[in-house]
C-alpha cells in the first residue's frame, strides 16, 4: 500500500483506495470542506496522482508531434493541457503539461503514467527523449479556493502569484517546491509539488498557517463535488477511449493551428463537418439517488445518451450530473429518462457549469 507520508487527523476521517494509494474521502463534513474551497481555502491531498518527467533534447518536438495541443509554441513557465489519442482520434489519456527549464513534467489521472509512456515510447523511433515516472518521489497538494494566494504567501514570500496556466519553481527553507495554477474546481487552484521527504511538514505549515484564513482539508468526495458543478471532464469518467476531443475537451485540449499529430484526421474531419452527434452536457436528475456511471439515457424509449458522473450537489440541490446526448435531443430544458433498477425517474438538460455565476 502506498501513501504520501502526510498525516491525515479527525474523529470521522474515511479513506479510500485507489491504485495501491490511499488518500482521505471526506474529513467528516463534505460541506464544510466545499464552503472553505469555495469562501475561503481549502488543501487536498493528491499524491496519488500520476507525475511523468521526459528529458532529452528533442522532448518538445516529440511531445508537439504526438499530442493534441500546442507545445513547441510555449515557453518555460508556461502550462498547457492536452490529450494523446489513437489513430482513430479516441482519447487514451489526457494530461497537463508543465514546460520547464531542464524537462517536462505531465499531471495525470492516477494509474495512467505506465500506459502513457507505453504508448508514447512506441513513437519515440530515434527522438532523444527519456520518460521516468516521478509519481513516487513527489507529494502533490492542492489548494483550492479564493484565498489561496494569501496562503501561499504566508507559506513562501517568493510567492506573488501566477497566472493561470503558468507556473513557477520557490524556494522554502532550502526546499525547491514547484507551483502551478491548476484546474480542478472551477475556481482559484493551485497544485503545489513536494519532495516526498517534505510534503508531510509544508502540509503542516498549510494547516498552521492558514487557521487565520479558516482553511479546512479537502476530501476526494468534495472534490469531485467542485469538479462536476464546474463541468470539468475527468479521464476515467467522461473521458476514454470511446470519445474524441471534439465531443467534450476540444476547447482546451486541442489547437486547429498546430500541424500534425496522431490521431489529428478524424478530429479535424469531425470539425468541419460540424457539430458532433453527442456533445458533453449537464444533468439534473429528479430523486435523492445518484445514478451509475454509463446509466442509459432515454428518449421515448430510444437510447439518447449516458451518464459519466454524478453526485449530490451543494450550489444547487438535488443530484447533478454529467453525461453525453446525441445532438438529435439535446435540447436545453428538455427531460430525458433515466432508469436504475427497473425505477424510472427523470432528468433536465442544463447547460455547463451547473457553478456558472456562483463563484466568488
Amino acid at each position: 500500500m502506498l501513501q504520501s507520508p502526510i498525516e491525515h487527523t479527525g474523529a470521522n476521517l474515511v479513506f479510500a483506495e485507489y491504485d495501491g494509494w490511499t488518500f482521505p474521502l471526506h474529513y467528516g463534513n463534505v460541506r464544510a470542506e466545499y464552503q472553505a474551497a469555495r469562501s475561503s481555502v481549502g488543501i487536498s491531498n493528491l499524491s496519488h496522482r500520476g507525475k511523468l518527467r521526459m528529458t532529452g533534447k528533442d522532448r518538445q518536438a516529440f511531445l508537439h508531434r504526438i499530442v493534441t495541443n500546442e507545445i513547441n509554441g510555449l515557453v518555460v513557465g508556461q502550462t498547457v493541457y492536452a490529450c494523446m489519442l489513437t489513430p482513430q482520434g479516441k482519447i487514451i489519456s489526457d494530461m497537463t503539461v508543465y514546460l520547464r527549464e531542464d524537462d517536462i513534467l505531465f499531471d495525470l489521472e492516477p494509474g495512467m503514467t505506465a500506459s502513457l509512456i507505453e504508448t508514447m515510447d512506441r513513437y519515440a523511433l530515434i527522438d532523444d527523449v527519456e520518460m521516468t515516472d516521478v509519481t513516487e518521489q513527489y507529494g502533490l497538494i492542492g489548494i483550492h479556493g479564493p484565498r489561496s494566494n494569501e496562503l501561499l504567501n504566508m507559506l513562501t514570500s517568493d510567492f506573488a502569484g501566477i497566472e493561470p496556466s503558468r507556473h513557477l519553481s520557490v524556494d522554502r527553507h532550502g526546499t525547491q517546491l514547484f507551483i502551478a495554477r491548476s484546474y480542478r474546481t472551477g475556481g482559484q487552484d493551485y497544485d503545489l509539488y513536494v519532495p516526498m521527504d517534505h510534503v508531510s511538514d509544508v502540509w503542516q505549515a498549510l494547516i498552521r498557517q492558514g487557521a487565520e484564513l479558516d482553511l479546512a482539508c479537502v476530501g476526494a468526495e468534495t472534490l469531485e463535488i467542485l469538479r462536476v458543478e464546474a463541468g470539468i471532464p475527468r479521464y476515467g469518467a467522461e473521458l476514454d477511449d470511446r470519445i474524441i476531443p471534439n465531443e467534450a475537451v476540444k476547447d482546451r485540449a486541442v489547437s486547429f493551428n498546430k500541424g500534425c499529430y496522431i490521431g489529428q484526421e478524424p478530429v479535424v474531419m469531425m470539425e468541419h463537418r460540424g457539430r458532433p452527434n453527442r456533445l458533453l452536457t449537464g444533468l439534473k436528475i429528479d430523486g435523492e439517488r445518484l445514478p451509475e456511471r454509463n446509466t442509459i439515457l432515454k428518449k421515448e424509449d430510444k437510447e439518447a445518451g449516458w451518464i459519466t458522473s454524478a453526485v449530490h450537489g451543494q450550489a444547487d440541490d438535488g443530484i447533478i450530473a454529467m453525461g453525453f446526448v446525441r445532438r438529435r435531443y439535446l435540447n436545453i430544458g428538455d427531460r430525458l429518462t433515466v432508469e436504475m433498477d427497473g425505477v424510472p425517474t427523470e432528468a433536465e438538460i442544463v447547460d455547463l457549469p451547473f457553478c456558472k455565476g456562483k463563484l466568488p
